[in-house]
């Protein structure tokens, strides 16, 4: 087994090598860094819009709309991940590797795939949806079948979520992340237009037609850039067509499974919490796990936007593959870390910001919960490689594995200690998910952390850490003394890692000081 080390083992063999190695790791940086930073900066706006939109629905619709809402959406996946037969992810692969030959007659045809399947995928869940209306309505809402109306209203949406994920795919897998970020602007814009006159007319009733409607815009607007680049054309009746996409297909059904497990899991966890708690609770707690979602979206979106389609195409390079993982996993710790202690810092001014004082209580199970993102940072580059490599199998045994060690977690500590300790339950499974994605991952691929990306770690957690400790045990202005410091510390060595090895950071320093005039 063949296993990569880290920059400076190479650098002790060959200066002329080292010299290319570091010019190819800034380059890779700078990449990373860029890229991020243009989706990164777009989830900000979307954060700043959707702060505005869940402050409003907050007050329309209090701690119940929440739990509604969210019993809605863990549904409404766990249908369209059985239906979609993994389509919105798999074709990324499909399309970026086509994308990276540069065969224009390739790219076209796995286009046509695309939506072909895509489509097809659509009718299934509009079917299933409809057709099962009632079964959800009395699973997700325990025996109450009230619900089937809603259901019904909300069959369409399974079918526009369907078609917009294979035209995602599409403008991910040709690199046309402008293009992406452009579309996501628009369609939280258009969700906030949309939702709020429905809550504040209707109430709870209008949680059901808002879902429907959001998810028909932002079909629309997705589709809107990719019919420019590449018209629309399916085959849904060629028999040939159908058997080129099989190869996508069964790398799809892996991961549909896998998904399936996946939003089972989340569906399992907000039963439990209305079963054995109430709606209220589980509005808690998926308020809480909203703001984390919330702090992911700057640095996670851009791998599955960015980072997945490029090691997809270098899936057979063993050396570009852990190059691109380490650098991806440094890049990822060193922008999310200061976010985590800024977050752990200014959580009781963004809840009264986001929500209402209803929702006080998800402020100590945030906090814990924030903290398994740090393990995420550096867990997620790695979980892309079985996928990039097509080797679903291993992908699906390392997710599962992960949702049996969620559901555990999150119940048994709700039971110990009620939603705040389901916090700790999330940055728990989070542990454990990096210390099974590693294990699987290095034994089966040779991939390794290098010394450089767990250097980068092992700083930043403590500093995580001990932010935790100091709002916990501390009490009045010495609590912003120390956290703030933290913060300036866990900010101050990001800044220094870029700055030292990324010519983005340096350019933009530059500026900073030339406007300044320093």
């Amino acid at each position: 087994m063949i296993i990569i080390s880290d920059y400076a083992y190479f650098c002790s063999y060959n200066r002329v090598y080292c010299n290319v190695a570091k010019e190819k790791t800034s380059d890779s940086y700078d990449r990373i860094v860029k890229n991020t930073g243009l989706l990164g900066g777009v989830q900000g706006i979307v954060v700043v819009v959707n702060i505005v939109r869940t402050k409003l629905v907050s007050m329309l619709l209090g701690p119940t709309g929440f739990g509604i809402t969210e019993s809605f959406n863990r549904t409404l996946n766990l249908v369209k991940s059985t239906t979609d037969l993994g389509v919105p992810f798999s074709a990324v692969k499909t399309v970026s590797e086509c994308k990276s030959s540069g065969a224009d007659a390739r790219l076209a045809e796995s286009v046509l795939i695309t939506r072909t399947w895509a489509f097809l995928t659509a009718m299934a869940g509009f079917l299933l949806c409809f057709l099962l209306a009632p079964l959800f309505s009395e699973w997700a809402f325990d025996g109450d079948k009230s619900y089937t109306v809603s259901f019904l209203m909300l069959s369409p949406m399974a079918a526009f979520s369907a078609i917009n994920g294979g035209e995602t795919a599409i403008l991910k897998g040709t690199g046309m992340l402008r293009e992406l970020a452009k579309s996501q602007l628009i369609t939280v814009v258009a969700t906030l237009c949309i939702s709020i006159p429905l809550f504040w007319k209707f109430g709870l009733v209008g949680i059901a037609p808002s879902l429907v409607l959001v998810a028909f815009a932002s079909m629309l607007v997705t589709c809107m850039y990719t019919f420019r680049a590449y018209p629309y054309r399916i085959r849904p009746f060629s028999g040939e067509t159908l058997r080129k996409g099989f190869g996508m297909i069964k790398l799809g059904i892996f991961f549909t499974i896998t998904s399936f497990f996946g939003a089972g899991a989340f569906s399992i966890i907000a039963n439990y919490l209305m079963k054995y708690g109430n709606a209220e609770i589980t509005g808690i707690y998926s308020a809480g796990y909203l703001l984390i979602s919330y702090l992911g979206l700057f640095v996670f979106s851009a791998m599955e936007s960015d980072y997945f389609p490029r090691l997809s195409a270098v899936n057979q390079d063993r050396e570009k593959v852990n190059d691109l993982v380490n650098s991806q996993a440094e890049v990822a710790i060193l922008l999310m870390a200061p976010m985590i202690v800024g977050f752990i810092v200014f959580l009781g001014l963004i809840v009264n910001l986001l929500l209402t004082t209803r929702f006080l209580e998800a402020i100590p199970m945030a906090r814990l919960a924030v903290i398994g993102l740090a393990f995420k940072a550096m867990t997620t580059p790695l979980s892309y490689v079985s996928l990039a490599k097509g080797d679903s199998k291993t992908f699906m045994l390392q997710e599962v594995l992960y949702d049996v060690v969620f559901v555990a977690a999150v119940v048994g500590f709700f039971k110990w200690g009620g939603v705040t300790m389901t916090g700790a339950a999330l940055t728990i499974a989070a542990i454990a998910d990096m210390a099974i994605v590693y294990a699987i991952t290095h034994v089966r691929y040779g991939i390794t952390y290098s010394k450089r990306a767990l250097s980068v770690f092992i700083v930043q957690l403590p500093i995580i850490a001990a932010t935790w400790t100091a709002l916990y045990y501390l009490d009045g202005v010495w609590q912003w003394v120390v956290s703030l410091a933290l913060l300036a510390v866990s900010g101050a060595h990001s800044y220094y890692y870029l700055n030292k090895h990324t010519s983005f950071i340096r350019s933009l320093s530059d500026k900073v000081r030339n406007k300044l005039g320093l």
